[in-house]
């Protein structure tokens, strides 16, 4: 179990941890760095290459008694597409290299924990395919998938065979389900919907048209934008469910224009946003659809939770240009150890961390340092420890306190555009979403 010295509070929010190690003594911070060390960091140190302090509450992996685990501890990563793949590696080889390091100078415990990937290329079915291929190899907690869609089919499976899946990115809040095997450090869409509807009118945008994908993110993202929208007085002019496996949506988008033609009798080009929902596999195909349509070219389009993958910028850079396209991510919390971080990411990748590398990189610390804690390999035991390693670990995308259902309890967003600048596309973050305060700052 995970212990604080000297019987110390487990703080419950972040105002709570910051404000209680801010105000220790040096001789009280001294000991707890002693008393409980990970990766030889603490919460507020920076050891570059380590795990660099991402505990919060300082959480260690006590010897134990009796070596229960040994030798090779696999860790399941399923992705749901291989456009998914390239921010995500550098994090993942980070992971791998700082948790074997961290597992063999600070612990007794004679393993070398190893990641076994699979990818369900955009397809649901191949999702749980893929799933039970990694259960078969003796995985017992899985990192995956990006997609709610695929978390979605998955979860009978490993509900049923206790298997722990741990998503990075998967936001449904079909899925917020307590109890279940479902993990995930992304925020829950309601906290998306109140972001999207502050971006909306804080942009004067007064009528929106919504393309979304038919599987669960966007659809539940939908479901919960659409009221919110009408509170706020903007007018839905349309909005069509896509399938989320098409290549492309040209006939789809012919109807879309008709639409936009029809509103700009109202309103100026400025005054109508098209948003387009769901991962960034179907998103990509419908900006190349509507880049068929000059009319639709004139107008704002704008995003879901992708803004700043790099995915846009190698596939559609010129088109998310001219339309401004804009979207927001998960915000990983500003601070030293994830400026730190993103520069062992960025001089390894040649570019910057995109939200789910960030998160992947501390699911994988969650799943090892688990294991560690339960000190034993198997699903059960790790999903019943799992929420305590979270509430008290702090990572390089901030707090990692899960809610209720599982889910990451803090929401924050960066808002992003593309823009062209010195003949390059490239995306530039233009504010920053507060869900405590339902406020965006923009930049200046």
């Amino acid at each position: 179990m995970f212990l604080l010295p000297d019987a110390k509070p487990i703080y419950t929010n972040i105002e709570q941890k910051t404000a209680a190690w801010v105000h220790m003594t040096s001789q009280e911070k001294s000991d707890r760095r002693n008393f409980l060390k990970i990766a030889g960091g603490t919460a507020a140190g920076l050891v570059v290459g380590g795990v660099a302090g991402y505990m919060g509450a300082q959480a260690t992996v006590p010897p134990p008694q009796k070596a229960v685990l040994s030798g090779e501890i696999p860790i399941g990563i399923l992705h749901a597409s291989p456009i998914e793949v390239p921010p995500e590696a550098p994090a993942i080889a980070m992971a791998k290299d700082d948790i074997n390091k961290y597992v063999q100078e600070h612990t007794r415990v004679p393993v070398t924990f190893a990641f076994y990937e699979e990818n369900a290329e955009e397809s649901a079915t191949k999702a749980v395919e893929r799933a039970q291929a990694l259960i078969g190899r003796g995985v017992q907690i899985i990192i995956g998938s990006e997609w709610s869609s695929h978390c979605k089919e998955v979860l009978p499976t490993v509900n049923d065979r206790k298997i722990v899946l741990l998503s990075q990115s998967s936001s449904s809040p079909a899925l917020a389900i307590p109890g279940d095997y479902l993990f995930r450090l992304q925020p829950d869409d309601t906290k998306q919907a109140l972001a999207i509807s502050r971006e909306t009118t804080d942009l004067g945008i007064k009528a929106a048209i919504c393309v979304y994908a038919s599987e669960a993110y966007a659809q539940g993202l939908y479901k919960e934008l659409e009221p919110k929208w009408r509170e706020s007085g903007i007018e839905i002019v349309q909005a069509l469910g896509v399938d989320p496996e098409k290549k492309e949506f040209i006939g789809e988008f012919a109807g879309v224009n008709d639409k936009f033609k029809e509103a700009r009798s109202k309103y100026s080009a400025d005054e109508i946003g098209i948003f387009l929902l769901g991962t960034y596999g179907p998103v990509v195909p419908m900006l190349t659809s509507l880049a068929k349509y000059a009319d639709l070219l004139t107008a704002r389009v704008l995003g879901p939770d992708s803004g700043g993958a790099p995915g846009y910028i190698q596939y559609v850079g010129d088109i998310c240009a001219q339309v401004r396209f804009t979207a927001y991510a998960f915000g990983p919390a500003v601070s030293p150890k994830y400026t730190d971080w993103a520069q062992q990411y960025i001089a390894k990748a040649g570019f910057e961390p995109y939200f789910t590398g960030v998160n992947i990189y501390d699911c994988l610390w969650l799943a090892a340092l688990s294991v560690l804690e339960a000190q034993e390999y198997k699903g059960e035991t790790i999903w019943k420890i799992l929420p305590k390693v979270a509430d008290s670990y702090y990572g390089v995308s901030g707090w990692t306190t899960l809610n209720e259902a599982g889910d990451r309890k803090y929401p924050t967003y960066n808002i992003y555009q593309v823009v062209k600048e010195g003949g390059e596309n490239k995306w530039k973050t233009i504010g920053f979403y507060d869900g405590v305060t339902d406020s965006i700052k923009w930049s200046t």
